[in-house]
């Protein structure tokens, strides 16, 4: 029988819980308390971190009272929005998701246990701002943006660059994430998400590849491509000399090959407990060149 972690026996550190009822409150709260607070949604990140004592707030502010901030909208013209909220398995189980954005679906499958997709929120994956958050890649790869509203407004950024590194992301004091928008992808793209190891109910990524390629009118060369690491580096990041050696060219093996080392060598893993650098390394190679071939040979 496997020992649980200490992190697991601990209590949660006391701290107040206030509940928002608006975006304004919670803007307000968070501003006010600062580096005290932190915002709870679906709490499957947050109240772990805080049994094992890596943080602990002062002020809990809860947001899941607050209206409009899930649910799961889709235009012809402007894409997908996906309110912050929403679970990870109503992602999953969404029709339009599954048929326009299936990379997304699959992302979320791969997140966690059933028990977590049930909890867990987009919006929490994100802010979390883990290097090996398993949404990010896919919606860097789908070159999404995250929209932020404060005190004084509201800005986008891309998903890109809403991550700063382990844990800290663009968010000021007093804002917040509220949705993510995803445009329409060209005709002819076609998405696929690997993980190590594939999902089971305790293990976060080890390394995570999402491979984005949008093959021209005769379905020959890839016109576009968009290869996003995850879990190698200090944030998710883009393998952009790999991404140049395949674009305008027919896949083969070959080139396929060589993109993969490209990817490798373009991650900057750390060794831990879950894996040394250079494993790593090599199973960006292995993930790359599997998801390279998937996404290349899926139909439409």
């Amino acid at each position: 029988m496997a020992t649980p972690k200490l992190g697991y026996l601990l209590k949660l550190p006391k701290f107040d819980h206030l509940e928002a009822k608006t975006i304004e409150e919670a803007c307000s709260l968070l501003a006010k308390y600062k580096d005290k607070a932190r915002v709870i949604a679906g709490g499957t990140d947050l109240l772990v971190s805080m049994k094992g004592r890596e943080i602990s707030p002062q002020y809990i502010i809860n947001i899941k009272a607050i209206p409009n901030l899930d649910g799961i909208n889709y235009s012809q013209k402007d894409g997908l929005v996906i309110g912050a909220l929403t679970t990870l398995a109503e992602i999953e189980s969404s029709p339009i998701i599954g048929e326009r954005f299936p990379i997304l679906s699959s992302a979320a499958h791969q997140t966690g246990s059933p028990h977590i997709q049930n909890i867990g929120t987009i919006g929490g994956n994100l802010c979390n701002a883990a290097p090996s958050a398993d949404m990010a890649p896919s919606l860097i790869g789908l070159e999404a943006k995250a929209k932020i509203k404060g005190l004084t407004g509201e800005r986008a950024v891309t998903v890109e660059q809403f991550f700063l590194g382990p844990g800290v992301s663009v968010l000021k004091a007093g804002e917040i994430l509220t949705e993510i928008q995803v445009p329409n992808p060209p005709p002819h793209t076609r998405g696929v998400y690997l993980k190590l190891p594939a999902r089971t109910a305790i293990d976060i990524a080890v390394v995570g590849v999402a491979v984005v390629v949008t093959l021209d009118t005769k379905g020959v060369n890839i016109a576009d491509a968009k290869i996003v690491l995850g879990a190698v580096a200090a944030t998710p990041i883009r393998a952009r000399q790999a991404e140049d050696i395949i674009k305008g060219k027919a896949l083969d093996d070959e080139l396929i090959q060589k993109a993969a080392q490209a990817a490798a060598d373009e991650a900057k893993p750390i060794s831990d407990v879950r894996g040394s650098a250079s494993y790593r390394k090599e199973m960006v190679k292995v993930l790359t060149n599997r998801a390279l071939k998937q996404a290349t040979t899926q139909e439409g």
